[in-house]
């Protein structure tokens, strides 16, 4: 069964935000080669996960929302929370930026966050 991206937040501290976008929270695992002179052909075992080095979520620009994010300090508690109840939970730093514009268009911005502890999915129970 599919779920829609409908109503998935990104939860800062204990403020949720609305978001238009969301990026891979869990990146895919290296490949670590542990071919021998003995082997036919490459072996790989798996590494650690790949992720990235900031979290980009795109959002509507909101002055309100953008001086908020960018008077956080310190590390904060971050969730991506799904409408089925499934989250990704990790700790971060948080940052705002806004987005170039062009004619006939919304000013968006992206809220970056980078994150300082590796994130942990949750199943939901809804």
């Amino acid at each position: 069964m599919a779920l829609s991206s409908y109503n998935t937040k990104l939860k800062i501290g204990t403020k949720s935000y609305d978001i238009k976008d969301f990026p891979s929270i869990l990146g895919e695992r290296s490949a670590l080669e542990v071919t021998t002179l003995s082997d036919d052909a490459q072996r790989y075992i798996q590494g650690i996960r790949q992720q990235s080095e900031s979290f980009p979520f795109l959002a509507n620009y909101d002055a309100t929302t953008y001086a908020e994010l960018n008077a956080l300090s310190g590390e904060q508690e971050c969730e991506l929370d799904f409408s089925d109840g499934s989250k990704f939970t990790w700790n971060g730093y948080v940052s705002a930026s806004i987005n170039e514009g062009s004619v006939d268009s919304v000013i968006e911005m992206t809220i970056s966050v980078t994150p300082s502890t590796v994130p942990v999915w949750a199943k939901g129970t809804t």
